[in-house]
């Protein structure tokens, strides 16, 4: 299977603090640096079950940016297509975490995404008719979106919309979406309903079904996810699990979605949560 993944690869900086924090004091902690991003994680996820992946992203001419494309090809991922800016730092995000894995300050500099112009999509065009699923994040630019959209035809498409402001990036694209994967506050946002209750949940996702999208995925957290299509709307409860790492999880639950694409709509949300849930089991 090809896959395609555009959008984001950053520096991780992780700091997981040994006791509860204190804003008070210099907490000892254990303290990783890796690669992340939404698309680089997916991307990794999916070149470590086999699939061929490319990935189309942006990342500085510094150390950090060389870093980060050689333990991307050291897992197997296409970066040939990566766009090296001089004038950009690579992207960096940077998470304090309490002792049980809850994040307690999140900040990042994910500036370099937003450089890729819809030409630098175009000069890679094949990547994304040659694949058999097109992923993309949305911390590119609505133009670079476009030119992506345009140029896929046919072939499914996967959106993760990262964070409630760039969601709205995809709202007047929802035709050319096979399948939207969405946290609950992303979803408030693309649809313009408080997640409350399940009802407006469900809500929700027939909104965006109903403005183009072909199956809409909404993580809940612990509480599951909500999958919805044309004819149904689900939820699939997620099991009990001793948190280790957060980070990562909404990637993992695209993971998910990517690989069982030609499954229904149960077994796809199914699949999605038992990814996202065996990722939260583990720290590294």
């Amino acid at each position: 299977m090809q896959i395609t993944v555009i959008g984001a690869a950053c520096i991780d900086i992780i700091a997981k603090s040994k006791d509860k924090i204190d804003a008070d004091i210099s907490n000892p902690a254990d303290i990783n640096l890796r690669a992340g991003g939404e698309a680089r994680n997916i991307a990794s996820m999916l070149a470590r079950r086999g699939a061929e992946v490319s990935l189309i992203t942006a990342a500085g001419d510094d150390a950090l940016g060389a870093l980060l494309r050689a333990s991307c090809r050291e897992i197997g991922i296409n970066t040939d297509a990566w766009i090296i800016k001089n004038s950009a730092n690579t992207c960096v995000s940077l998470t304090a975490m309490d002792s049980d894995g809850t994040p307690s300050v999140k900040m990042n500099a994910m500036t370099a995404p937003e450089s890729i112009k819809a030409g630098d999509i175009t000069k890679h065009k094949n990547l994304i008719i040659n694949a058999d699923l097109l992923i993309i994040d949305l911390n590119i630019t609505e133009k670079a979106l476009l030119a992506a959209l345009e140029i896929r035809g046919e072939k499914p498409v996967l959106i993760d919309t990262v964070s409630p402001e760039k969601a709205h990036r995809i709202s007047d694209y929802l035709e050319h979406v096979d399948i939207i994967k969405l946290n609950r506050e992303q979803a408030e946002s693309l649809s313009g309903i408080s997640l409350d209750t399940k009802e407006r949940v469900k809500q929700a996702c027939f909104n965006l079904v109903n403005r183009g999208a072909g199956r809409v995925f909404i993580t809940l957290g612990m509480a599951g996810a909500c999958a919805a299509d044309k004819n149904n709307a689900i939820f699939v409860p997620a099991h009990p699990v001793a948190v280790k790492d957060v980070i990562g999880a909404g990637d993992a639950f695209a993971t998910g979605l990517a690989l069982s694409m030609t499954k229904d709509l149960r077994a796809q949300a199914q699949q999605a949560v038992q990814f996202a849930h065996d990722h939260l089991k583990r720290f590294e």
